[in-house]
């Protein structure tokens, strides 16, 4: 290699001379769909060849931290992909919610949980989506990782998931989930199939025929009808409980009226963790269906002739099931977490108890009489006693 030494004598070079380079190349690239908002939603494929009508990919989805989109250098004489945007200048052109990558400024991150898009040109990852209409076939199932305002109702059949979640319509025979609260601003009308659960707390203009879980309290400003309510802490409702079974930690409210919902029984159970009643009620109805199928078996064994072999293998795993819904039952009540301190339970009912109303804490029982009124319900030396007034001054 040869060494050019350039002397800085007048009229030999220029005095300040600068190496000139061609300028950088960069073209954006996406890593979610741009053009998401503008296109038609359509079913998603399942691998057997059909499709899925309630899954529509309604939203793309990020989580902070997350690769938004970067910018790769271009080769000298290279072309960009078709509707590729290019730049000397790699400033990215994001809104709310993204951040450029402290340890390579050629990417950009989101910076929040929620949902992305491009929005008037801008990049943008918003947390709360919202959404001004029914849950249905035009939107099918929402799945987000923020918020979900709803406009509208939640039709049957579909599922709605998000952190916190709020439905200005009727929740129908749907399925809602959120990590944090959820709050029903229209009511629930079940149908017998809704579940709703909550993370934190769920609220509700009133409920009718559903199963409503949350991990804190629930309050339902109307009335409670045929539901099964499973509330880690404590349940209210302002109106009339009638019906349906009721799960608490520690306490129950209920305003105007408890039972009384014609022949219909109202079944309360405090004083244990909620979840592991629904845990052990699913259990046992497994280990139900076990014995069942194992005195079939049993039964065929019996009768002998073809039936009996095809029978023998079925016996050995059926019995391999029961012993296993049996440890699952014993390792759900080994933990102390378990219960709850019985003495501090309550059910404080200030206007009437109706007929029907069967109250249980820890492993006392009682039916209550009716026609009780002003009243709270509480647990004292191994039983259920009742005493008047229902809140003390």
């Amino acid at each position: 290699m040869v060494a050019v030494r350039y002397e800085s004598r007048q009229g030999a070079c220029p005095r300040n001379l600068r190496l000139r380079r061609a300028a950088m190349r960069y073209v954006l690239t996406h890593h979610f769909d741009p053009d998401f908002e503008q296109r038609r939603l359509r079913p998603k494929n399942r691998e057997d060849g059909s499709v899925d009508q309630f899954d529509l990919g309604y939203v793309q989805n990020v989580a902070a931290g997350q690769l938004l989109a970067e910018w790769t250098p271009l080769a000298p004489g290279e072309d960009a992909p078709d509707g590729g945007i290019v730049s000397e200048n790699t400033a990215f052109p994001h809104g709310e919610g993204c951040k450029v990558d402290p340890d390579n400024p050629l990417r950009l991150l989101a910076a929040v949980n929620g949902h992305v898009a491009r929005i008037d040109g801008r990049i943008t990852v918003r947390e709360t989506l919202a959404i001004g209409r029914d849950i249905d076939f035009h939107t099918g199932n929402i799945v987000a990782l923020g918020d979900v305002i709803i406009g509208g109702d939640i039709r049957s059949g579909f599922t709605v998931m998000g952190r916190h979640i709020t439905v200005t319509g009727l929740v129908l025979a749907a399925r809602v989930r959120a990590m944090g609260n959820v709050t029903c601003n229209g009511g629930i009308q079940g149908g017998g199939k809704a579940t709703l659960r909550a993370g934190r707390s769920l609220r509700a203009r009133f409920c009718e025929n559903a199963v409503l879980h949350a991990a804190q309290n629930i309050l339902i400003d109307g009335s409670a009808m045929h539901c099964r309510l499973f509330a880690g802490e404590k349940l209210a409702v302002k109106g009339r409980l009638a019906g349906g079974e009721a799960y608490c930690g520690e306490a129950v409210y209920v305003g105007e009226q408890l039972g009384g919902g014609g022949q219909s029984q109202t079944r309360i159970l405090l004083g244990y963790d909620p979840e592991r009643i629904h845990k052990d009620q699913h259990i046992k109805a497994g280990l139900r269906q076990a014995l069942l199928d194992v005195e079939a078996c049993r039964v065929d064994l019996g009768r002998g002739g073809e039936a009996a072999k095809d029978c023998a293998d079925a016996l050995a795993q059926g019995e391999q099931r029961i012993e296993a819904f049996r440890r699952q039952l014993k390792r759900l009540w080994e933990s102390p977490a378990a219960t709850r301190r019985f003495s501090s339970c309550r059910v404080i009912v200030p206007g009437r108890i109706g007929a029907n109303v069967e109250v249980s804490i820890g492993e006392a029982h009682a039916v209550i009489p009716e026609d009780t009124r002003d009243a709270v319900v509480r647990y004292q030396d191994g039983e259920i006693v009742v005493e008047h007034p229902a809140l003390r001054k």
